[in-house]
């Protein structure tokens, strides 16, 4: 029989984040019988807890929040992976959301929508921010755009723990009232993460500005709560905390072996972009396609035809559909399957509603014709995809 490796799981598990990245954990753990998992889910610690001390843990997984911290853990003398992602205790693996990944989901999602301006709204000086930052402008930036950055005063910039201390959805600060005033209009922003986007939304809602029409705003992490209760809804790209759980697994129990595992940051690719309310807008300059994104979107689960949209734009498929791959990089057709997919997957997330339910919502005659659409165009059935979400 194996030795019992007693693991400590050293993350809160308050959000939903954390939570993920537990039950990252938990799968892993469960393939193996020499694994004994001790979870710790204080929200945040500076000092370890005494029971950490008493020499009986082979390894620890755990959110390392400061250098202090990192230290402390490390003089335990047993391998450690940080799935904060920080990098605070420099002798062991870290692991983080893809930054580079994340920027090119959110500038790809807003060029399609047409946007010609672009914008970050972060938290300067904290690392996951600042891996955003870099990330998202340096790609627009590429693109021949010159993005607009927020500079917060810094007293805002100070660590983690006094920014979410401080800075809730219903609090900003008043430098990004001023900084939403001042944006070119329409500005597609990515918030650092949804505490961001959703100070944003309170922002824009408290200055009269339109959302989405002339602010556009996506967070990252998707916490299911927080986005939910923005009004407009956010937009944010989904990590694969699931995935950061189970390769800090893979990396420990390598350690834990005896293979070499260097010390440096991996990287963890994002799920996707999560569409919700505040991104429900078409940008486009062109009068006839900003027209007819309308009509689809508030038609194309009713069942409305390319050729009916085209006669309420009072235009030619050609044209229209030129115009569209033009504006829009999509066909006609590709926008009406872009939205009914959309609406299908948030039903499928949202919702309890059965499959004939979300068939009929959509604008489909049967759930057999459903199914048949949302396997060719997501790669996995409707049931497949209820399941995925409701794991994470």
């Amino acid at each position: 029989m194996p030795r019992i490796r007693h693991i400590a799981l050293l993350v809160p598990a308050s959000g939903g984040y954390s939570r993920g990245v537990c039950r990252g954990v938990a799968t892993f753990a469960l393939d193996r019988d020499d694994w004994l998992i001790f979870p710790y889910e204080r929200a945040e610690f500076t000092k370890l807890p005494p029971w950490l001390k008493k020499g009986h843990i082979d390894g620890i997984i755990g959110f390392i929040s400061n250098p202090d911290l990192g230290r402390q853990i490390t003089s335990l003398g047993v391998p450690i992976v940080d799935v904060q992602g920080e990098g605070n205790c420099p002798d062991f693996p870290w692991i983080d959301t893809d930054a580079e990944v994340v920027a090119g989901l959110a500038e790809d999602f807003f060029t399609q929508a047409g946007f010609a301006h672009f914008a970050f709204c972060g938290y300067p000086g904290v690392f996951f921010s600042d891996r955003r930052s870099d990330a998202f402008t340096g790609l627009v930036r590429g693109k021949g755009v010159e993005p607009h950055v927020y500079e917060p005063p810094p007293r805002v910039t100070t660590t983690i723990r006094n920014q979410f201390r401080e800075m809730r959805g219903l609090e900003y600060e008043p430098a990004l009232a001023a900084w939403l005033a001042r944006l070119p209009k329409p500005v597609a922003i990515l918030a650092c993460n949804d505490t961001r986007g959703q100070q944003i939304i309170t922002a824009c809602r408290d200055l009269g500005i339109s959302m989405p029409a002339d602010v556009s705003v996506m967070g990252v992490d998707n916490d299911e709560i927080l986005c939910r209760l923005c009004r407009p809804t956010l937009t944010s790209i989904a990590p694969d905390t699931e995935g950061i759980g189970i390769l800090a697994g893979r990396l420990l129990n390598a350690i834990l072996e005896g293979e070499a595992v260097e010390p440096r940051l991996y990287k963890q690719p994002p799920l996707r972009v999560v569409e919700r309310e505040s991104t429900d807008v078409t940008t486009a300059q062109n009068p006839l396609v900003l027209a007819a994104s309308r009509v689809i979107r508030d038609r194309a689960c009713r069942g409305i035809s390319v050729e009916q949209v085209c006669e309420l734009a009072g235009c030619s498929r050609s044209t229209l559909d030129g115009l569209f791959k033009k504006h829009l990089g999509r066909s006609i057709a590709g926008e009406m399957v872009r939205v009914r997919l959309g609406t299908a997957m948030r039903l499928l997330e949202n919702t309890t509603l059965t499959l004939d339910e979300i068939a009929t919502a959509c604008g489909f005659q049967s759930a057999t014709y459903f199914c048949r659409f949302f396997k060719r165009e997501s790669g996995s059935t409707p049931a497949q995809y209820r399941s995925a979400q409701a794991l994470r």
